[in-house]
Formats: structure tokens, sequence, C-alpha cells
């Protein structure tokens, strides 16, 4: 019976174990330093302190801290798939919070657009009675045309008197209509509740035409401005994470890269370049050399290419 009861003990501490104290009793086992991690994986110490305390709430990409982490497994020989998953789940459980109020402010944005969806039906109900209204009123018109004495001939004064009572006529039915329909809209929206957002009351015509006129000029001068691809080739002195995307955006290379490793590559420029080790790195741009004396051993280098003068 004690057997099975410390059995399921084992198991429950082997489920709530973070990945950072699985690589911190692996560097034990292997009678290493946390400074010994922190040369052979070329990180701070106190990088590798956070990782040990599953402290993860740090201004790092998680695509780096899960390459940090395979790192500091494959130098105390422990399995990355099991600290892997032991990372996602821990990630996992603390987002959680994050889909809640993700969800209810879906919820909320839901409820806005509902009510002024509402206003707008309402509206155009409007619209259409008054519409159907005014046809009904211009057949009535035309079906009982305006008489008058029959004589003998009409004379061309006469005819004209009779076309401008037809217009005012007309006129008068118009303007009835047009007042009914301004009385009727104000006495829609001041006794409706809804509320229409600021944005859509301050939008103007003036405003929705320069928007316009930006996006077209934007358009114009990305198409000026295309360009041919340039080479890059990256040389691996040692092991290094990097991140390599061009002015597309497009991610060309990520992930870790052994040493020894040549790699030549191929974008659309400007490239935005992030590497783990930037000592461990030679870079050509174009066949020609790129200094990187600039940027500091032992931390993180983010940088553009070509540098700038």
């Amino acid at each position: 019976m004690s057997k099975n009861i410390n059995m399921s003990e084992e198991q429950e501490e082997q489920v709530v174990k973070g990945p950072g104290q699985l690589l911190k009793e692996a560097r034990e086992r292997a009678n290493l330093s946390i400074q010994d991690i922190a040369d052979k994986v070329r990180l701070k110490k106190s990088l590798i302190e956070d990782i040990e305390d599953d402290n993860y709430e740090l201004d790092i990409s998680l695509t780096f801290l899960r390459g940090y982490i395979k790192l500091y497994a494959k130098q105390v020989q422990v399995s990355e798939v099991e600290v892997l998953a032991a990372f996602d789940n821990l990630n996992t459980q603390n987002k959680e919070p994050a889909k809640v109020k993700s969800f209810s402010r879906r919820v909320a944005n839901q409820a806005n657009d509902d009510k002024l969806m509402l206003l707008t039906y309402l509206v155009i109900l409007v619209v259409i009675a008054l519409v159907v209204i005014w046809w009904f009123q211009q057949d009535k018109d035309t079906s009982e045309p305006l008489t008058l004495p029959i004589q003998p001939s009409i004379s061309q004064a006469e005819q004209q008197d009779l076309d401008a009572l037809k217009t005012e006529r007309n006129l008068s039915v118009e303007n009835e209509l047009d007042s009914n329909l301004e009385n009727f809209s104000d006495s829609v929206l001041n006794d409706s509740q809804l509320t229409v957002p600021q944005e859509v009351i301050e939008e103007t015509p003036e405003t929705v035409i320069e928007e316009l006129e930006s996006s077209t000029e934007n358009i114009d001068i990305s198409k000026s401005e295309a360009v041919a691809p340039v080479e890059l080739i990256f040389e691996f002195s040692g092991d290094c994470w990097m991140n390599l995307s061009d002015a597309t955006g497009e991610n060309i290379a990520y992930g870790v890269k052994v040493k020894g490793r040549v790699m030549p590559v191929s974008g659309i420029p400007p490239f935005t370049v992030t590497l783990g080790a930037s000592e461990a790195v030679k870079i050509s741009y174009a066949g020609e050399a790129v200094d990187l004396s600039f940027l500091p051993p032992g931390n993180i280098a983010k940088f553009n290419l070509p540098l700038s003068e």
C-alpha cells in the first residue's frame, strides 16, 4: 500500500515539473554550474537562472525561448521533446486569462454592432414606407386630373395658367413629403437609445478622399521601389540561434545553426537579422564582408542589412 502511495506522489511530481526544474536537475547530475551552461550556450548567466526558475516574463519572443531551452537541454543530455512539452504546457496555462478577456471584448463589440445594425434597418424601413406613400399619392394625382369647364377652345394664356396650377400642386405634395420625412427622422433619432460611434459621425467625404489618395500614393511608391533580390552568405564558427526576414516580411531562415555550416540565402533588401551569438557568425552581403565588430558579444543582436552609414 505504501509503495502505491509513493508511486502516485512521484507521478504527481513529474507532472507538475516545469522545463526549468528538469534542466536544473540534469545540470546538477552532470556537476555543472550555471556559469558553465552560460558559457557553453553563449548566453547570460541571469537568463539561465530565469529559465531554471521558469520565469518567462521576459522581453524575448516565444521562438527564441524555445531555442534557448533546446540548447540548454542539448548540453545536459535531456530529451528536447520532453522539455519543450513541459514548456508548452506551462505557456498554455499562463495564457488562459487572455482568452477569456478576448472573448469578453468580442461579445461587447458584437453588441455594439447589433445596435448599429438595428438603427440602420429602422431608417431603411422608414424610407421605404415614405416612398410607397409618395408613389400612391402620385398615382392618385395622375388618375384624377384637374377638370375645367369645357370650352370650345383654350387660349395660350389659359393653357399656361393650367400648367402653372399643376406644377404648384406637385410642388406642394413634394414639400409635404420632405417635411414629414425630416420630422419622422428627427423623432426616431431623438427617441432611440442607440448610440452611433463617434468615429462614424466624424467621418466626412473629405477624410475619405484623403485616405483614398494616400493609399493610392503608397501603392504607386511600392511599385516604383521594386528592387532585385540580393544574395547573403552566413558562416557559423559555433552554434547560434538566428532569424532572418526580408523587406516582404517573409522569414527566410530561422532556428539554431550548428558550427561549421555555410548558408547562402537570397531575398529583397532591406533584411532584418537577429543573432543569439553574433561573435560566432560571419556575413557576406552581395559578395562583400559585413563588419559586425559593433555588436557586443554574449548578447542578442538585432540589426538591418545593408548597414546604415
